[in-house]
């Protein structure tokens, strides 16, 4: 598998997540269209019953999305900034990490409000849970470590 250094890796994610916001940016100008394709798209993908749920209020609930994943690759750009200070096991990358999890957890609570009209947005909301609790856990092993590290500097 290819692997490159530390310090390219570092890089290229940091500009892969100012690059994902540039778009997040981009996409709340293309989010009404989006939207208006998606609701007269359902019965493919979605409730075939009446469609009770306005634009409005899908709108809405889309720009929340994008919203969470914006604050969410903030978030995720502070704590690369924070690794590539070699600030690593510290209790503000732990919390950067925890906000990024809560962040997955409240987006794919709005896909599971979503599901109830358009049913593909259940895997979403699935996969967002997951991996919500995947940071979780991650969250857990690196604050574990960060006590870990905060004793043995207090021994030394």
């Amino acid at each position: 598998m290819l692997k490159i250094p530390s310090k390219l890796s570092i890089l290229l994610s940091l500009v892969i997540s100012v690059t994902f916001f540039i778009v997040c940016i981009g996409g709340a100008f293309f989010m009404p269209p989006l939207v208006e394709n998606l609701i007269n798209a359902r019965e493919y993908i979605g409730n075939n019953l009446d469609f009770t749920i306005n634009q409005a209020f899908t709108l809405t609930l889309a720009y929340i999305i994008l919203a969470v994943a914006m604050l969410a690759d903030v978030l995720l750009f502070f704590l690369l900034l924070r690794v590539r200070a070699n600030k690593i096991f510290t209790y503000q990358s732990v919390s950067l990490i925890r906000g990024v999890s809560w962040c997955c957890f409240l987006i794919s609570a709005v896909f599971g409000i979503l599901g109830i009209y358009f049913y593909i947005s259940f895997i979403v909301f699935f996969v967002g849970v997951f991996l919500g609790l995947c940071l979780r856990i991650v969250k857990n092993v690196i604050e574990e470590a960060t006590q870990i590290k905060e004793e043995n500097d207090f021994t030394v």
